[in-house]
């Protein structure tokens, strides 16, 4: 019963992932494919903002399930899971200040900038994945909590930096005439 229980979890998991890849996949298309993308600077590229909103729901199914089974495990390991959360938004309202260059309304699009933080950030939920099968096998506490920690601070810096760019367009669509953005 418990074995059909976790390939049923892993099965829905996949198939958000896969429509989640999918969906990604044509945001990107989209933005890559706006007539303004050849005016971009280097490391320089557009994103629609659908694409933005929806980053930290893929977040949420990468490294859902895990966490939820690291927060069950104890209160400490819910209280550690806050702080990796609450660390994270702070480097997501950062990552979204250096990131974010303006709004581009026609296409309700905008233009970022490219970091190496994104990289280490995807490198760490790699990390995480792989080694989740090693970490649920070490009962020491502390490696646990950390765990827990570690899963939560991604969640935490995409829902921030998601918010914070979609409160940068909104503001620079208020701007737009002053400031001379597309309109």
């Amino acid at each position: 019963m418990i074995a059909t229980l976790t390939q049923t979890e892993n099965s829905v998991q996949l198939v958000a992932l896969i429509v989640f890849a999918v969906t990604a996949s044509r945001l990107v298309r989209k933005g890559r494919a706006d007539p303004q993308a050849v005016y971009l600077l280097p490391r320089q590229r557009i994103r629609p903002l659908a694409l933005e909103v929806i980053d930290p729901v893929m977040s949420i199914i990468v490294v859902g399930p895990l966490l939820a089974h690291e927060l069950n495990v104890s209160v400490w390991h819910v209280i550690v899971g806050l702080v990796g959360a609450s660390l994270g938004v702070p480097i997501g309202l950062l990552r979204s200040r250096v990131q974010f260059v303006r709004a581009i309304r026609s296409s309700t699009s905008v233009v970022l900038t490219r970091s190496r933080a994104e990289y280490l950030l995807l490198a760490l939920l790699i990390v995480l994945r792989s080694a989740q099968d090693a970490i649920h096998n070490v009962h020491t506490s502390s490696i646990t909590l950390l765990f827990a920690g570690l899963l939560a601070l991604p969640v935490g810096e995409s829902f921030a930096r998601s918010l914070s760019i979609v409160s940068k367009y909104r503001t620079s669509l208020g701007e737009a005439p002053s400031m001379g953005l597309s309109p």
